[in-house]
């Protein structure tokens, strides 16, 4: 099982550096699925196995993404919500940085793809959705009422697409995670404000 599951890792690594190459070369709209098999080296049914569609390529990790920032803030040991945050966003920017070429090749299509674009948008709003309720959870707030923690978590998430748009501008060249690091730090007083009002709100309820 084993073997099954190295070979199924390395088949699946290899369709997503044949379209990336495919994509950057002939654009994503001209390559087809039996052309990155092709290069890939793989059977048809192999891709099929592995992407129900060519952009699920283009969008293959955001979702472990999306776990992996949850699980690091809900681990977190900060003892202050924007702490918690700053540590989600670099796992954000860790996972993007593991595999720098790719990411910014994907980058690309999603900026000259409305489609694709709207996919990474609907994506995005996930995040916003799922660290909202992180947020309310830190806060003992209510995520549906409470404006406040929808706001954190839509700020910092700009913070990230912020970093992110201008590493990708820059050819992926700099550091990712203290371009992140820089624009997260900047929302550090506003995150900081969220934080205690709710607090006190919470704590004028009780008295």
């Amino acid at each position: 099982m084993d073997q099954r599951r190295m070979r199924g890792q390395r088949n699946r690594e290899a369709l997503i550096s044949a379209a990336v190459a495919l994509f950057e070369t002939q654009g994503y709209d001209a390559t087809t699925v039996d052309q990155i098999t092709a290069a890939a080296g793989v059977a048809p049914r192999t891709y099929f196995h592995h992407f129900g569609a060519k952009e699920d390529i283009l969008f293959d990790g955001y979702a472990e993404r999306l776990d992996e920032a949850t699980r690091r803030f809900r681990a977190s040991r900060s003892i202050t919500l924007w702490g918690a945050l700053s540590e989600a966003s670099a796992s954000v920017a860790e996972a993007i940085a593991a595999q720098p070429e790719i990411f910014v090749v994907r980058a690309r299509m999603y900026a000259s793809h409305p489609a694709l674009r709207a996919t990474r948008l609907r994506i995005n709003d996930d995040w916003i959705d799922q660290m909202t309720r992180e947020v309310a959870r830190w806060l003992g707030s209510d995520a549906e009422s409470d404006l406040r923690p929808r706001l954190a978590a839509t700020v910092i998430n700009g913070a990230n697409r912020a970093a992110i748009d201008t590493w990708v501008a820059g050819d992926g060249r700099g550091e990712l995670l203290a371009i992140m690091s820089q624009a997260v730090a900047l929302l550090r007083p506003s995150i900081n404000r969220i934080e205690r009002l709710v607090r006190e709100d919470r704590r004028r309820r009780v008295g």
